[in-house]
């Protein structure tokens, strides 16, 4: 698909032209109405900004399979292995896995890559069948409290894991006593408590 940028002021405007017309991409923002395609509208050209967008477009493979939102902390090399692992696992046990650290976002990544991520995750945690948290560190990740706020407010199962043993509550309450409610404090403590988690429903 080619993407282009559909302004020359709003840096986050990507469009996409389809049997003539031009629509934005990111319909969570913009709407999903076609809007005029000016000669004046740049090729999108970098790669990693059309990776961005292409995930955008679909989160998930077309397979069948039962979606999973990898929510996590991904912002060093433990936390990223423990996620990869983690998918890798459960694709190989028939479940199509949405990782976000496949894409990712630096400190000199653009705005319309930002957005992208942004966009992307809100589009895939609307798609999952469910969520599963990694909840690993001294505390939760705010970026991961963030996704399984919004997975209960949308009504998508979840499932919370945490292999860390620091437990700073009990070991019935694991987390933030908020938190580990939306989910009913059902924390799995390693991966073959999740698959059996996901095959009792």
């Amino acid at each position: 698909m080619k993407y282009y940028l559909g302004s020359d002021v709003d840096t986050i405007l990507a469009v996409y032209e389809k049997d003539g017309a031009c629509y934005p991409v990111f319909v969570e923002k913009y709407g999903e109405r076609a809007i005029p395609c000016d000669a004046y509208m740049q090729a999108i050209e970098d790669a990693q900004t059309i990776e961005a967008l292409d995930k955008y477009m679909q989160p998930y493979p077309n397979d069948g399979k039962r979606k999973i939102y990898m929510a996590g902390p991904l912002f060093n090399e433990g936390d990223r292995y423990t996620n990869q692992v983690n998918s890798d696992a459960l694709r190989a046990h028939g479940y199509s896995t949405f990782l976000p650290q496949e894409v990712v976002i630096t400190k000199d990544s653009s705005d319309l890559v930002k957005a992208a991520c942004f966009y992307m995750d809100l589009k895939a945690i609307k798609e999952c069948d469910v969520l599963l948290a990694n909840c690993n560190g001294i505390d939760i990740d705010s970026g991961t409290a963030a996704e399984i706020g919004l997975a209960y407010g949308l009504g998508k199962r979840m499932i919370l894991y945490k292999s860390d043993v620091r437990n700073y509550y009990n070991e019935t309450f694991r987390l933030n006593n908020f938190v580990g409610g939306l989910a009913d404090n059902r924390v799995c403590a390693n991966l073959q408590e999740v698959l059996d988690a996901l095959q009792a429903n």
